[in-house]
């Protein structure tokens, strides 16, 4: 698979990483814009690779049991 191809087979869009993640879009897009969620874009559509999205898991809980 070539480039493109390969995203949409294996990554993940914003949505899938929303539910994954429990978070809102706009979390997302601070994940992204601050650098700690690596992602590409195709045809401005914004895709994740899942060990990314995995090494995030831990540190959205950690946030979401802190601000409780």
């Amino acid at each position: 698979l070539v480039g493109s191809e390969m995203c949409k087979e294996t990554g993940m869009d914003s949505q899938d990483v929303c539910v994954l993640l429990n978070i809102s879009p706009r979390t997302l897009q601070t994940l992204r814009d601050s650098g700690r969620l690596a992602y590409s874009q195709i045809n401005h559509k914004t895709y994740y690779l899942p060990e990314d999205v995995g090494r995030m898991l831990p540190i959205v809980e950690r946030r979401k049991t802190k601000d409780k």
